[in-house]
This record gives C-alpha cells, structure tokens and sequence, in this order.
C-alpha cells in the first residue's frame, strides 16, 4: 500500500528531475532530445515507457526527437542476484537449485520491466530468465496514480491540446498492465511461436510454462547476438558464411518486411515492437545450415480415368547460412479480417495514386469523434497527397506518409481504429531498424506486392460474379417500371407537389457571418444618427447656451471614439490573417 509519504517523496523527484532537464520546455518546443532521454532514463520504467510511446509518434514529434527516445529501450540498470534470487524462489515456492543445476548471477540483459539471465535446467536443457524487477508494479501503479491526478494541472502547457493526455495515460496504464503480467506474455510467445517458428530463416524459442509464473518467464535459450551488431558491422566486404556485410544487411532487410506483411496479411497477428534488441542475428557455418533445414512434404492428387493416383514427396528448403531469432514477445498487435482488408485497400489505394480511391479507403479505417466536415477532410487529403505521391516509387517514404495522414485525420476529429494505431506503430519501429540495414530499400515497393496478393487471395471469384449476377438481373426486372415511374415523377412536379431539399454546409459559420455583419450595419445606422443628432444641437442652440452645444460635442466624442474603435479592430483582425496565412 503507498503511503502519503511515498507519493510525496516520489512527486518532489519527479518535478526535480523534469525542471532540472526542462523536460516540459523542451516537449514543448522539440528541442534537445538528449536531456528528454536522460530525464525519462532516470525516472525509471513508467517514464521510459512513455517514452517509448513517444518515440513512434512522428505525426507528433520531429525525426532527431523520435530516434533520440527509441535509444531508451537500453542501457537499464540492473538489479542485485540476491533480489532476483529471492523473487523467483518466491514465485516458483521452491530453492533456486531444485530446479536449476545452474544460474548465472549476471543478467546478459535489461529492460524497463524485467532482466533476463542465463540458466540451465535439471534435465540439462540451456534456457534464459526472464525476472520482473522486485517492486516494479508498486512503482509504476504510483506513477499512474500520479499522472492521473496531474492531469488538470497540465492545460497551461504550450500546445498541451495536441495530445489527448487522458486517451495517452490510458493507453499507458494499459500497456504496463499487460506487459506486467508475464502469462499473458506466454499466451502471445506460444501463438508467435505456432505461427513462426520454422518460417523461412526465423526461429522463435519454446516457452517452459511449468516455471513461468506472473512475474517470471523461463524460455528456450536462443544462439545469437543483438541485431544491432550488425547493423553496426563495417560496410567493407569482409566475408560472413559466404555473404559480405553489405549483403547480409539487405538479404536480412528484405526478410524482415517479408516477414512483417505475413504476420499482418496472413496471421493478423504481429510483433508489436521488432526493435533489433529483441531479434538476435545468429550465423550458421554450412554444416548447421544444412542441419537446420525443415523438411517440407507436398502431396499431389492425379485422376488417370476413374482411378485415383496419391502422390507424394520430401524436399529440404533451401536457406540462407544465418536465422534470425525473436527473443521477447511482451508487445503483440492483432488485426482482424476485416481491418487486414481494408489495410490492403489503402496500400492498393496509395500504391495507385487515386486520391478519391485513398480518401475512401482511409475514411474506412477510422471513427468519427466529434463534428466531422467531409468536404474539408478531402480537401486538405488531396493537397498532401498532390504534394506527395508526385514523387516516384521509389522515393515515397511510407511511414511519413502514414504519419502525415494520421495527422490530418487527427484534425479532422478521425480517429484511426486503435488495431491500425497499433501496426504503425510497429511499422515505425521495422521502418528505423531497415534504414539502417538497408538505406536504398523501397518499403512502398516492397510493401505493396504483399497486400496486392492479399487482396487476390481474398477475391472469392465464383461468389463476386454470382452477387454481379444478382445484380443484374435485379436491374432488368426493374427496367420495365422505369417509364411508369418517370411519368409519375414528372406529374407531381407539373402539379406544383415536388419539394427540393438543400443542405447549406457550414451554416454555423455562414449564419454567425451573416449576424455580425447585420450588426456592424445597425452600429453604423446608430453611428449616422449619432453624428446627425449632435450637429443639429451644436447648430441650433442658442448663443451662449453652454449645455446643448456640449451634448453635441459629447455625441460627437462617442462617435468619433466608436469609430476609431472599428477602425482598429478591422486593421486588428486583418493583420491576424496575413499572420495566421
């Protein structure tokens, strides 16, 4: 239970720590990165998720801002073996020696919510440790608690009305919350691992459920080091299993997208978050190689006349002398049926450069939240995508693309369905670790063949020409009663019956322009007036008579005050515009 003094002592070091790096500031004004990192890296894993979060927000914050967070995923300090010796005895209620002959005390590596060592079961068998940090979820549910009340406090920040703060702490409550609970981690490691493992050059390590626990994930040990070894490997041709470095780096790239669109188009179920961190790069000499190849069996069934002939044969698939091994599965994405269609219809739709095929299949992927003006909505749409898409091919980046339109549904109160929020997100992530693979890959090149095969593959022919059929014949049975029906349309407009409905758009807008023009025009009458009423008075009072001429000379004040006064707010409001253009 957190004491009032917990979340004093803890809210006086997290204001410390933002004004000491002007955390707020530079948010605010997407400057210096570096000290919004080190401010999040030192307040610990809520703030390190956020900024996770952030990092995958480029319809939000700048290129250097997002590549500077996405350096939080590491570098997390570690935890004493005696803490995570008594963390796991006391989740699996045993010794650590009953069921491990051996523990290396040393994590090989830290998150934000766990460390994970080396291990190796009684019957042998080589595993990794996955160990949530000793009170992680006391600490994290006290950050949330605190976000939570501070919420109020923030409307004063600059540009605060950008984010839908409570919409964000939400989402953040949610995503700890999951990644807290190890068993829901080994739900989505098994479904990963059936779907996966064995696929082409990808391997996806076993869970041991027996000793997982919720704070607790005892797996498979994967070969292999951090895919950022190589990403970092010099461009030099120096030889790897009969590749150079350049030609890993593209082979592996054109993997990872490969591989991405099978989850999304064919699984609908993803790798949330496919930094190089959680994918290990292992390379194979020829031998292992050859050993690691999956047998595949196809079966052929012939008809020679009325007899059945069963056919059947074993291949060795081919692959290339390395695998890529995922490692963490603490961030998965689903995507249904129907969504994986319409994500196919938007790449199609972007591939093809049809504005009106692009606004549609956009429109289709998002929810209206609030006052929704459809004429606006296409027109600032089609000005991006004239802008954009004449560029060639190869030269369109998809993930700005995406983001672009992200931020143009966003100020058109669109908000796009949390499953597609959740695959760009993850695109985001595949798109930062391919540049840097690969810098010349085209994803818009790559990315459009696979939902073009979806949407083949989807296309049930037989069904499509039956339902045109329908159709068809639906219209020729209605064709006889169309001169009936035009007559008949016809009459009731000659006997003055018709009625024509017009939808003003904006009539807001257009009736509250109108009103305060009818009101300048009535203060002008009364300014007439005004003017016309002192000069007779100043005119017709008698010699001498002091306080008729001075209600004159008052009205004239009034007037000549009021005017200027319109004067000022007329050359006001049209410097506003030429500032605003």
């Amino acid at each position: 239970m957190m004491t009032e003094q917990t979340k004093t002592a803890r809210l006086r070091q997290i204001i410390k720590i933002l004004n000491h790096y002007s955390v707020v500031k530079n948010i605010t004004l997407q400057q210096n990165p570096i000290e919004v990192r080190q401010a999040f890296e030192e307040l610990g894993p809520t703030f390190i998720k956020v900024g996770q979060m952030m990092s995958v927000r480029t319809d939000l914050f700048t290129v250097d801002f997002t590549r500077e967070l996405r350096k939080l995923q590491d570098q997390v300090k570690t935890d004493d073996f005696t803490a995570v010796k008594k963390a796991v005895e006391q989740e699996l209620d045993v010794p650590l020696t009953d069921i491990f002959t051996q523990f290396d005390e040393n994590p090989f590596a830290s998150a934000s919510i766990a460390q994970v060592h080396h291990a190796q079961l009684k019957n042998d068998k080589k595993v990794v440790v996955k160990v949530q940090h000793p009170g992680i979820d006391s600490e994290i549910e006290l950050d949330l608690a605190l976000f939570e009340k501070a919420l109020p406090l923030v409307n004063w920040v600059p540009q605060s009305s950008v984010i839908d703060l409570k919409s964000l702490v939400r989402e953040i409550r949610n995503s700890l919350q999951n990644e807290l609970d190890f068993q829901k981690e080994i739900v989505f490691a098994e479904e990963f691992y059936r779907l996966n493992n064995g696929w082409k050059e990808i391997r996806v390590p076993k869970m041991e459920p027996a000793y997982s626990t919720k704070k607790i994930i005892v797996m498979e040990w994967m070969p292999g080091n951090s895919l950022e070894t190589l990403i970092q490997a010099p461009e030099e041709p120096i030889l790897q299993a009969g590749l150079t470095n350049s030609e890993l780096k593209k082979t592996i790239s054109e993997l990872l997208v490969e591989h991405f669109m099978k989850e999304v188009f064919e699984d609908g179920f993803f790798h949330a978050d496919p930094h190089p961190g959680n994918i290990l790069f292992q390379l194979l000499d020829e031998a292992e190689n050859q050993a690691d190849q999956p047998l595949k069996s196809k079966k052929l069934v012939r008809k020679l006349g009325k007899q059945t002939y069963h056919l059947s044969y074993s291949y060795h698939q081919k692959l290339q002398p390395f695998r890529l091994n995922f490692i963490d599965f603490g961030m998965m994405g689903t995507i249904s049926p129907e969504m994986q269609t319409k994500m196919g219809n938007t790449i199609i739709a972007l591939y093809s450069k049809d504005n009106q095929r692009i606004t549609n299949a956009v429109r289709s992927i998002c929810k209206t939240k609030g006052s929704f003006d459809e004429e606006k909505f296409t027109s600032e749409l089609d000005e991006f995508l004239n802008r954009y898409l004449n560029l060639p091919i190869k030269e369109i980046d998809l993930q700005k693309l995406f983001s672009q339109v992200v931020t143009i549904c966003h100020d058109n109160n669109l908000q796009i369905d949390d499953s597609v929020t959740m695959l760009i997100k993850a695109f985001g992530t595949l798109e930062g670790v391919i540049e840097d693979l690969n810098p010349d890959l085209s994803l818009f090149e790559v990315v459009a063949p696979f939902a073009q095969k979806f949407f083949i593959k989807q296309l049930h022919l037989k069904d499509e020409l039956q339902e045109m059929g329908l159709d068809y014949l639906s219209s020729l049975k209605a064709l006889p009663k169309l001169p009936s029906h035009t007559l008949t349309v016809l009459d009731t407009f000659s006997k003055g019956k018709g009625k024509l409905n017009l939808e003003v758009k904006n009539q807001k807008a257009l009736l509250e322009r109108a009103e305060a023009m009818v009101n300048r025009l009535v203060i002008g009458l009364i300014l007439s007036a005004l003017v016309i009423g002192s000069s007779l008075l100043v005119q017709t009072s008698p010699s001498g008579h002091t306080l008729i001429s001075n209600l004159g000379i008052f009205g004239y004040s009034i007037a000549a005050l009021s005017i200027l006064f319109l004067i000022s707010e007329s050359f006001y409001r049209r410097y506003r515009k030429w500032k605003d253009r």
